[in-house]
């Protein structure tokens, strides 16, 4: 026989203090939910398409901002799903995905029914602000609660205030917000 110390490597230590443990548990929680959801890439994708929307917005009354999110809408959910399940399957976990596709179909039903019946960009822009409050609270994310209060006290003070070129301010509002909110989120994705 021969003697001699083993390579094997023992048990991890096992930690006595509960209140560490539940810290450790914690950041683990929220690291997952931050690499399987990340917020940070409808925020860019949505905040890019809010950009481009201002010109739209001086064609036919608001009807050229209409347009643009009829169509802008649907293509930027279909990119937001189709990169959430790439990353999924890259990262071999996801999230189930109805009640956030079934928020954004609020969102946009919700907007469209709101600038119909209040001919403003204010409307439907408090409907996106109470919207994405939803969205906060699924995704638990404190920096897209604040985005979504920005966005809706905006609107309230373009309703109160009705000036010139509202649907502009509003759209520019929700672009920097949404793209600066998304950058800050980007750096913090655990996956990169």
């Amino acid at each position: 026989m021969t003697s001699g110390s083993s390579t094997a490597p023992g048990p991890a230590p096992i930690n006595d203090d509960p209140a560490a443990t539940l810290r450790q548990l914690e950041e683990v929680r929220r690291r997952t939910r931050a690499a399987v959801h990340p917020a940070w890439f409808p925020m860019l994708v949505f905040g890019a398409l809010g950009l481009a929307s201002i010109p739209f917005g001086s064609i036919g009354d608001g009807a050229g901002s209409g347009l643009f999110w009829l169509v802008a809408s649907p293509a930027g959910g279909y990119a937001t799903s189709r990169y959430y399940r790439d990353r999924a399957s890259s990262i071999g976990a996801g999230v189930r995905g109805r009640a956030y596709v079934a928020l954004g179909v609020a969102i946009f039903v919700t907007a469209w029914v709101a600038g119909a019946v209040t001919e403003s960009a204010a409307g439907p822009m408090l409907a996106v602000a109470v919207g994405y409050l939803g969205f906060a609270r699924l995704e638990r994310s404190r920096p897209v609660a604040a985005v979504s209060v920005v966005l809706g006290v905006s609107a309230v003070l373009v309703a109160v205030t009705d000036p010139a070129h509202g649907d502009v301010v509003l759209a520019l509002v929700f672009g920097l917000a949404f793209t600066g909110t998304g950058l800050l989120l980007r750096r913090r994705d655990p996956v990169g």
